[in-house]
């Protein structure tokens, strides 16, 4: 089952778009996804050795990104010392975060580990970026979608 948590969208990134895109039916999550096995997909790996790819088709003109966290893993205190954030953290509320995050990070070609030291978890202002974002609770895991347009 899939529950959306949160849409936001800068620019004139086509949020609509990115909603009919991000459905369980192009969203595949088990221990065979891999390169290989989806090679023209957006892809993520999870701390259970599960993979998440996400492949829609009809996606010329936009960068994909997707990332996914297990909804009840451990949240590193290390991540949450670098993200600036103040404990105790509430674990769906962290992953949404950290997977927000993750995606924009991917979106803008910026290595996570630098995008945590500027920004924290917080989003930036992304004036002039045409960015849209959509996270979902799908069954154990917290997933975020994000899209580029022109990238």
């Amino acid at each position: 089952m899939t529950t959306l948590i949160e849409e936001s969208s800068w620019g004139d990134a086509p949020g609509g778009l990115l909603a009919s895109w991000a459905t369980d039916d192009v969203t595949h999550v088990g221990p065979e996804v891999d390169r290989s096995s989806y090679p023209d997909a957006a892809r993520c790996y999870l701390a259970d050795g599960r993979g998440v790819a996400w492949n829609p088709s009809g996606t010329n003109g936009f960068r994909l990104a997707v990332d996914a966290e297990l909804i009840d893993q451990r949240i590193p205190a290390s991540v949450v010392r670098r993200a600036r954030l103040v404990e105790p953290v509430e674990p769906l509320d962290f992953w949404r975060r950290w997977t927000q995050a993750e995606v924009l990070a991917k979106l803008l070609d910026v290595p996570i580990l630098m995008w945590v030291r500027e920004h924290g978890l917080d989003v930036p202002d992304l004036a002039g970026e045409s960015i849209a974002l959509r996270t979902v609770a799908h069954d154990d895991l917290v997933l975020t979608y994000g899209l580029r347009a022109g990238a």
